[in-house]
């Protein structure tokens, strides 16, 4: 949320953002929570609201995408029966519209919360596993860094 929200003033009422300073340089996001609308996940959007629609509609992240939204590594499963997969979509497709950098995956097949995808941390996936190795090809070429 704060990817999008670090500079509405709805937050700067509640707390000293010192000029953008709490504003995120990335974000890599994980089958998100994004949107309020048809694919919303109904039961996270109920936690931060506190069932609140206004907040609800505010905290649909898709339509909140600025040119000043930081960057963006994406990665879902289609087949996510938790986290509807169109959130990344719809948070891509609005992160394209307004010119800000990002990479998508969408895996084919997955449970939703695979972490590292290994045995270690949870249940093994190696195809969605390579998120973590492109996640960081990513942010070495996002800022300048050799691999």
């Amino acid at each position: 949320s704060l990817g999008t929200l670090w500079n509405s003033g709805r937050l700067k009422e509640r707390m000293d953002t010192e000029n953008g300073m709490n504003r995120p340089n990335a974000m890599i996001l994980s089958y998100p929570v994004i949107s309020a609308g048809e694919f919303a996940h109904q039961g996270s959007l109920e936690k931060v609201s506190g069932g609140d629609e206004e907040l609800k509609e505010w905290f649909s992240l898709e339509k909140r995408v600025t040119p000043d939204t930081p960057p963006a590594f994406l990665w879902h499963t289609a087949d996510d029966d938790v986290v509807p997969v169109e959130n990344t979509m719809l948070f891509g497709m609005a992160l394209k519209r307004a010119g800000v950098p990002f990479e998508c995956h969408i895996f084919p097949s997955g449970i939703h919360g695979l972490s590292m995808c290994n045995y270690d941390v949870d249940t093994k996936n190696e195809s969605c596993g390579q998120w973590f190795s492109l996640g960081l090809y990513w942010l070495n070429q996002l800022f300048g860094y050799r691999c």
